[in-house]
């Protein structure tokens, strides 16, 4: 949940369509549940519904801040054009954040945002440091996000409201896009050798895992790609995973806890950026939680956690929400490839 502003070639075609914004939400870091934006299955039982994956138990979000407290480091997921995802992710972060800075010895936790590229950082840099650091929405003026191909920046202002207003460290996570075009096109080999090395990306996924990935992708672009786009559109993928991992790894050490803001594909414990930190940092204590939209007809938990290809949760809490009203996604990318004269949608992400 492949996130970059990937342009121009077929094969940074990665993931879902990011998709029309849903309307604008206020700050919600006073409660997590004090209504929805998003309008379908509102009424399904399990929206709202915590659901630790560890216990096999339904949790109040208070006892989920709790179980976060410890962790090193968090993930936290989301469908990108979702605004209740957005609303619920910045509670919790207004909540770790007060609760790191009233214990002894702990620091607030740094953020790390997918839908920020790593040649914006000084950007972001400059921004943190100006004494008039201004508002959310002038730091995403500033990141020029109306042309990003992310959702509307007002989903995305109560997260960087939150952000701002604990002055807590904002790292960018996604890699250049230049540079995940070149490793689509090329393979590893357009990364340096030292970079190489400390991603350790000679590492590959497991068999199963990567046959599970590459379907996925297939699966999420409609038939309308060539079978043989889908490998390097993986290995791209897990290219970004392995950026994210990095930068979180940076993170940690420099503040000591850090979060991860990504789509709900970048999470999950058994391909994404988890595997990444595992092979990096096995004794690094994580959490990933998945924001899960509801569907008609499964009311269970246990129904709607992603697994791995041996049916294993992928994830380790899932908080679900309604559904947020959309376009379907592959008549919109039929769209974005006609217009573009068979290229590659302007934006595409994982979920």
């Amino acid at each position: 949940m492949i996130t970059q502003a990937a342009r121009g070639l077929i094969a940074v075609a990665i993931g879902l369509l990011t998709l029309d914004p849903a309307p604008s939400v206020g700050n919600s870091e006073s409660t997590p549940l004090s209504s929805w934006v998003s309008t379908i299955h509102r009424d399904h039982p399990l929206a709202g519904t915590i659901w630790s994956v560890r216990e096999g138990r339904k949790l109040t979000g208070d006892e989920l801040v709790e179980q976060l407290k410890p962790n090193e480091v968090v993930l936290l997921g989301e469908v990108h054009d979702n605004p209740d995802h957005h609303r619920l992710r910045a509670w919790l972060i207004g909540r770790l954040a007060r609760e790191r800075e009233g214990t002894a010895g702990s620091k607030a936790p740094a953020v790390v945002f997918e839908h920020i590229r790593a040649d914006q950082q000084p950007i972001v840099t400059a921004f943190l440091a100006s004494q008039d650091r201004g508002t959310a929405a002038r730091l995403l003026e500033r990141l020029d996000w109306s042309r990003s191909g992310w959702p509307a920046a007002e989903m995305f202002q109560p997260l960087f409201d939150v952000v701002l207003r604990h002055e807590l460290p904002i790292l960018a996570g996604n890699a250049p896009g230049n540079q995940v075009r070149q490793v689509a096109k090329q393979g590893l080999t357009a990364i340096p050798g030292d970079e190489r090395v400390r991603l350790k990306l000679e590492q590959q996924l497991e068999q199963p895992l990567k046959e599970a990935l590459i379907k996925e992708i297939e699966e999420n672009h409609c038939g309308l790609l060539p079978h043989s786009a889908f490998a390097p559109m993986a290995l791209a993928q897990q290219y970004r995973d392995a950026h994210l991992a990095d930068v979180l790894l940076i993170a940690q050490r420099q503040h000591g806890a850090a979060v991860l803001i990504a789509g709900n594909g970048h999470v999950r414990v058994d391909r994404a950026v988890p595997w990444h930190l595992r092979q990096r940092a096995p004794e690094l204590v994580t959490a990933v939680v998945s924001f899960v939209e509801v569907e008609a007809g499964r009311e269970e938990p246990t129904d709607q956690i992603p697994r791995d290809p041996d049916g294993q949760p992928a994830v380790d809490y899932a908080w679900f929400t309604p559904k947020a009203e959309r376009e379907d996604p592959c008549e919109r990318m039929r769209r974005q490839m006609k217009g573009m004269n068979g290229g590659s949608p302007k934006h595409l992400s994982a979920q």
